[in-house]
């Protein structure tokens, strides 16, 4: 189903005198899944030359496009990675700076996408000894407190590409290594089958310094496929070059 949303232009300015008719039409689905491309086309009553995406109506972080010359029709993708309606505002402006702003809601839905119910790291570089150098090598704290982040991609705005990463969830700190697990089943991480996430580790120190687990390898790429037509509860991820090795548990669709 296309949902079709009108409105009438406003003026940013200060002059009152200023009228216009200008209105954009937003054309969409209502439902998209999980990590799937959104297709959002804009069309305005008359060309305009600024259009802007913002998750709030203050459009205070939004991303947005000049054009050199008037466009009638502007086609942007977006993805949504939380369940439930999602809801993004639009704003184009016409060549005499007359803004036109739209709100619109998008049903997410579960699609083929996996939950992550947890992470357990098995092995990191120098496991089991000293990262806080200033303790004693009989000192439990010499140990790393241990935390990670994981980083996903999404398009916002976009042309088609997926063209933010960003950290998209980072976990709790677990000090002195504890037991090097996390229950994430509370936090509602879903992530579309193959979709590539970025797995990164460090250690906390109580300064607010980091020290670098993945010994400078920033890019540790991993996803989440049916083997063979099995789909495995869970993920063993090997990284050799920096002695990592981690565990997720995931929940796949009914």
């Amino acid at each position: 189903m296309f949902y079709l949303i009108t409105n009438c232009g406003s003026s940013d300015s200060n002059d009152d005198s200023v009228e216009s008719n200008f209105e954009i039409e937003l054309f969409y689905t209502e439902t998209v899944s999980i990590d799937e491309l959104f297709e959002l086309t804009i069309v305005g009553s008359e060309g305009f030359t600024e259009v802007k995406a913002s998750l709030d109506d203050s459009f205070d972080n939004s991303s947005g496009t000049l054009f050199f010359e008037p466009e009638t029709t502007h086609v942007r993708y977006f993805t949504f990675d939380k369940l439930g309606i999602n809801t993004l505002y639009i704003k184009a402006y016409n060549e005499g700076g007359i803004a036109s702003v739209k709100e619109l809601n998008v049903n997410v839905v579960r699609g083929n996408s996996l939950k992550i119910n947890a992470v357990e790291i098995v092995s990191f570089s120098n496991i089991d000894n000293t990262w806080d150098e200033e303790f004693a090598e009989t000192d439990i704290n010499r140990l790393a407190d241990v935390f990670f982040i994981i980083r996903k991609s999404r398009a916002f705005f976009s042309d088609g590409a997926y063209n933010f990463n960003r950290d998209w969830f980072r976990s709790e700190v677990l000090e002195n290594q504890g037991d090097l697990t996390w229950d994430l089943s509370e936090e509602e991480l879903y992530v579309g089958s193959g979709f590539p996430l970025n797995f990164l580790a460090a250690d906390m120190d109580e300064e607010g310094l980091v020290g670098d687990l993945m010994l400078g390898k920033d890019y540790n790429y991993f996803g989440f496929n049916e083997l063979d037509g099995v789909q495995p509860e869970t993920f063993t991820f090997n990284f050799p070059d920096i002695d990592l090795e981690f565990i997720i548990t995931v929940e796949w669709p009914d």
